[in-house]
């Protein structure tokens, strides 16, 4: 099974609203990303994003979600705090940089996590939810572990699938083999700026997640 052929661009910076852009490459995929760890430049990204997709009761706005956890850490405790919380829908993406580690944005996702009508997807999401809604009492209201969907959605193709992770579904829907660079994971991640390999796979986590997500169907509620 082939590679992808990954690249990751560097399109500017601002350094008065405190964000570098990128474009991220995968085969024929693109997707623009953000980085920043200044948490207006998190929200007027959402409030940006609402602006052009307008959700409501007729029409639903489909995210995906992920963190990168600190497994730099001396102290031998392992995902105990994020170092990058990333959301991605359509061909934007946007990653935020929890440096230092105080500088966790929760004023700016309180309203877009909690919202009626929009809808997170991402791999390992109870966890996600459960640390967001007790490290800092953030409730994300919708939320949908992908892995779970699909078997919902599709059954027959997916209910004999025991490990349902994001490279296996990679490779299931494009045929390609996706995986990190061995220790980028154990690498510092609380550098001022991250490296452009860091920004790759961070978003291309974000992304594949979202392009895996679309084709899902959502139970709903009926009043």
């Amino acid at each position: 099974m082939e590679d992808f052929k990954l690249h990751c661009g560097y399109l500017g910076g601002n350094s008065y609203y405190g964000y570098d852009s990128f474009l991220v490459q995968c085969d024929d995929m693109y997707c623009y990303t953000v980085a920043t760890s200044d948490p207006p430049c998190l929200f007027n990204w959402f409030v940006e994003l609402f602006w052009i997709k307008l959700p409501n009761d007729g029409k639903r706005l489909r995210v995906s979600m992920d963190i990168t956890w600190d497994q730099h850490s001396h102290n031998g405790n392992t995902k105990s705090t994020p170092v990058t919380l990333q959301f991605c829908h359509e061909i934007c993406c946007i990653i935020f940089q929890v440096c230092p580690q105080e500088n966790f944005p929760r004023s700016s996702l309180e309203h877009f996590l909690n919202h009626d009508y929009v809808d997170f997807f991402g791999f390992q999401m109870l966890h996600k939810v459960q640390y967001l809604r007790k490290a800092y009492n953030l409730v994300v209201k919708n939320w949908f572990d992908i892995p779970r969907q699909a078997r919902l959605s599709n059954p027959a193709r997916f209910r004999n699938c025991s490990n349902l992770s994001l490279q296996r579904m990679v490779c299931m829907d494009f045929w390609k083999w996706y995986a990190k660079p061995t220790g980028l994971l154990q690498s510092n991640w609380r550098l001022n700026k991250l490296s452009t390999d860091k920004i790759m796979y961070a978003t291309l986590d974000c992304y594949l997640a979202y392009k895996l997500s679309v084709p899902l169907s959502i139970p709903r509620k009926i009043e």
